[in-house]
């Protein structure tokens, strides 16, 4: 028998307990405040005293001569920055149940298939944010599915995609901001954005996050404010109009909710310029409005293909059938959601009892509750976007914006985002991650107007936030790296590993102690290719019940997995009477 005890780990309340080890909000807020201060004096003594001469170097001028050697610029630190600590980061691991998800959509990509056949015995491989039936396939929109997809098939791993695409906002981010503040400022704003998405982020350390809706958000705003600024090319107009509409396409993949509500200012200020430039006789329909319309309609014609072969229904999206079928909880405030049959297996009826609790949504049925529920998540969102050294630069600049009429579209799409969000009764950080672009703006406006006061102490104050902002990223512990560490032991990957090396294939049986068993720690995932899975992780329904799985994978060697999170115990199991089980000793731990 396999048993490892690792009852020497900390655990919560049994009854709420995160898979994460949660930031700790007062030992950053403690931190970065003493970084700031620290970092304002020095330099506001070297400005008074020592009076540095500072010149641009001439290889700064070269990168700052052309927007695109800027922008290649940024995307070349966030990725030589990334692989420079992979010896001590290494390549994330899943741990988090929408990680898995993700995985299976990218490997079914990756087989260059949209869905796959719903698997014999279905009902032993039911696992959250996954449907099963009419087939098998993720409940997320297709986009992270296809960079998953792309790192899999290109370098046989899927993380690259993750790294490459979280590389490419950093870039879009400097791209964007160029369209607003000079090319300094812009590259300044994107290696802060490099430090503080890139590296130790999530976005960057997992196979969830927001780099995707977040690229499209800068890619739209940035392509539709440079689409009606005379004078323009045609040609240059039609990339540009194409630009917006992938890069709305984009938000629609990603994350469509929150993605609408940042579309629309952007829809309207579209309409608006254009009505003025057709007025004006200074735009050409076939330049704006062709390549977005008719991307746009491709695009729809796609989004419905993919729900027909997934669903079953074009109308109806993967995300709406997995939370018809499995939930019994809203996804807004104020939404009734109609009473479901109960679950099939305890572990989904515990999993939305923890989630209500999680999420304190019992805060919300009063109006003190719901404002200190929201004031809750704004801080969460602050510290992930914001942090303790860009509050000041950030607010100024949120006021800047209001004064200023070209940087509405900015404040619009900014507070659209919120508003969704907020209206949201489950959220993460990356929730809000089509709108990143516009703290972007509001932090580098802000130290912009900080840096042009002249005083000593309003440009140390500005050099001091920057050097606070990437000390304090470089920290595995910071505001952004939400999921570094894991209250419970791998145990799936000490499982696999033991596996891998007993041959043959095995499918391994899951039963957990449901009164310690906090259900955000899964085991139970899979890929998209059953009969070719090494190993298949099966639901166990008690005994007497699993017998159907003998007669479905008549091939594989039936193992029984017990666990409580924190122990947990392997054996042969004898399903099938009549087949010879492997030696005890090959599943005795080294």
């Amino acid at each position: 028998m396999l048993e490892r005890d690792c009852s020497a780990i900390l655990l919560p309340e049994p009854s709420l307990r995160v898979n994460y080890v949660p930031i700790n909000g007062l030992r950053i807020l403690a931190v970065e405040t003493a970084l700031l201060i620290a970092f304002t004096a020095v330099t506001f003594l070297l400005l008074r005293f020592v009076r540095p001469a500072i010149s641009r170097p001439r290889w700064l001028d070269a990168v700052l001569a052309r927007n695109s050697r800027a922008v290649l610029l940024v995307i070349a630190v966030a990725l030589l920055g990334r692989a420079l600590l992979l010896p001590w980061v290494g390549v994330p691991q899943p741990r988090i149940n929408d990680e898995f998800s993700y995985l299976l959509m990218g490997d079914t990509f990756a087989h260059f298939r949209l869905t796959n056949p719903t698997p014999p015995a279905w009902r032993h491989f039911e696992t959250f944010h996954v449907n099963l039936t009419p087939t098998y396939h993720s409940k997320y929109p297709v986009a992270s599915g296809l960079v998953l997809a792309f790192g899999e098939i290109v370098f046989h791993q899927p993380w690259i995609g993750i790294y490459l695409s979280t590389a490419l906002l950093c870039g879009a981010i400097c791209w964007t901001l160029q369209a607003f503040v000079t090319p300094g400022w812009a590259l300044l704003g994107g290696l802060l954005a490099t430090f503080r998405l890139a590296f130790f982020s999530y976005w960057m350390n997992s196979y969830w996050g927001g780099s995707l809706a977040a690229l499209g958000g800068a890619l739209a705003l940035g392509a539709v404010v440079r689409l009606f600024r005379a004078p323009r090319i045609e040609r240059y107009r039609t990339w540009l109009a194409s630009l917006f509409a992938l890069s709305l396409l984009l938000l629609a993949t990603s994350r469509p909710y929150e993605g609408l509500a940042f579309s629309l200012p952007l829809l309207v200020y579209f309409a608006y310029e254009l009505s003025r430039g057709l007025r004006h006789k200074k735009l050409d329909i076939r330049s704006t409005v062709l390549p977005v319309v008719s991307i746009g309609l491709v695009g729809i014609g796609w989004m419905a293909y993919y729900n027909l072969r997934t669903t079953g229904n074009p109308l109806l999206m993967p995300y709406v059938l997995n939370e018809r079928t499995y939930s019994s909880l809203p996804l807004f405030l104020g939404q009734r959601v109609q009473p479901k049959a109960a679950p099939r297996d305890p572990v989904f009826a515990k999993y939305y009892v923890v989630e209500a609790q999680e999420h304190g949504l019992e805060k919300t049925k009063s109006f003190s509750g719901l404002i200190g529920w929201e004031l809750g998540r704004l801080g969460s969102n602050w510290f992930f976007y914001v942090g303790p050294a860009l509050t000041f630069p950030v607010l100024l600049g949120l006021l800047l914006c209001i004064r200023q009429r070209r940087l509405w579209i900015v404040l619009a799409v900014a507070i659209t985002t919120a508003l969704a969000v907020a209206l949201c009764v489950f959220t993460q950080d990356h929730y809000f991650s089509p709108a990143t672009i516009a703290i972007y703006i509001f932090a580098l406006e802000g130290l912009r107007h900080l840096w042009e006061q002249r005083g000593h102490g309003e440009q140390a104050f500005a050099i001091a936030v920057c050097l606070t902002v990437m000390t304090a990223s470089l920290a595995r512990q910071s505001g952004s790296a939400v999921n570094s560490r894991f209250r419970f032991p791998n145990i799936r990957e000490l499982v696999a590993q033991k596996l891998e090396r007993v041959p043959g294939k095995h499918l391994v049986l899951v039963s957990y102690d449901m009164e310690r068993h906090y259900p955000g720690d899964e085991l139970v995932h899979n890929g998209a290719d059953f009969p070719a899975e090494k190993i298949l992780w099966a639901r166990s329904k008690g005994a007497g019940h699993d017998a159907d799985l003998c007669h479905a994978y008549p091939n594989r060697t039936f193992w029984s997995l017990t666990t409580d999170d924190v122990n947990f115990s392997l054996h042969p199991l004898d399903l099938c009477p009549g087949r010879k089980l492997p030696a005890p000793e090959s599943a005795t731990a080294n």
